[in-house]
């Protein structure tokens, strides 16, 4: 899962006393799947849960839509011998953020209600009113929630080309001779394209640490990528590559909580 009942405080503030986490978990573990295969369809969500390690997505096809973003767009609108275009904006707070909107909305409204052993009962708070779902913040933070959704779709819809394949993990297999410290070398051999790396060598020509500069595109895991400086005999194998296919996507769209 990506959210935990800790999570749920400040804006989305759920009461978390000993008897509330299980019930918040609960909520987490049914409708975080939901709500993701709706947003990205099946086979889309699988390879994105796939991603995730520690609830955080590893490939950068993933990671921009995990994060906040904020983008314009440019939409036309046809008529009859006329076109208009008109701007729009994605603007998604992210995955997390968009995750606790939702769980929240649906946690909250189901607390007014409570099933006790003479039935399903209305909770009445001793020292105050509790106020009901037409008056609280629930469908409010579903819309907000809901603005994330569709600003993330519209991203993948916008970006069906984006590349699959780059590299985010890999090891350093010989550390080769002739090198010295520098940024953004160039790569070669391998599936794909346009991987670079940053390098540190031990001053004596021999590399002792590599990252992933550039994760370029299209390679695959086990490929060996020679670092293409020194005297060229430093190899790099491919370990992890980039998941998110946007061509994948075959999510629902939700409507707003129009009624408030």
């Amino acid at each position: 899962m990506i959210t935990s009942p800790d999570d749920y405080y400040g804006k989305y503030a759920l009461s978390n006393g000993m008897f509330d986490t299980n019930k918040i978990q609960g909520y987490i573990d049914r409708y975080e799947p939901r709500y993701l295969k709706e947003l990205f369809g099946v086979d889309f969500y699988n390879e994105f849960e796939s991603d995730l390690i520690g609830g955080l997505p590893q490939s950068p096809n993933f990671i921009k839509l995990f994060e906040a973003l904020s983008e314009d767009v440019g939409a036309y609108y046809y008529t009859v011998n006329k076109h208009y275009q008109i701007n729009e904006i994605i603007d998604s707070e992210g995955i997390f953020e968009m995750l606790k909107g939702f769980v929240y909305f649906e946690y909250s409204k189901d607390l007014k209600n409570q099933m006790t052993p003479y039935g399903n009962v209305t909770q009445n708070a001793e020292n105050s009113d509790v106020t009901n779902t037409l008056f609280s913040l629930i469908y409010t933070r579903y819309n907000e929630a809901l603005r994330s959704y569709d600003s993330i779709q519209k991203y993948i819809l916008l970006n069906q080309n984006t590349p699959v394949g780059q590299v985010v993990n890999i090891t350093l297999l010989n550390g080769g001779s002739g090198y010295t410290d520098a940024t953004n070398v160039a790569t070669i051999n391998g599936s794909g394209t346009g991987c670079t790396v940053d390098i540190i060598t031990d001053g004596l020509g021999v590399i002792t640490e590599v990252y992933v500069n550039d994760p370029g595109q299209e390679y695959q895991v086990g490929d060996t990528l020679i670092i293409d400086a020194g005297d060229n005999n430093s190899e790099l194998e491919v370990n992890y590559v980039g998941k998110g296919n946007y061509k994948l996507f075959k999510g629902k769209r939700k409507l707003s909580a129009y009624w408030l």
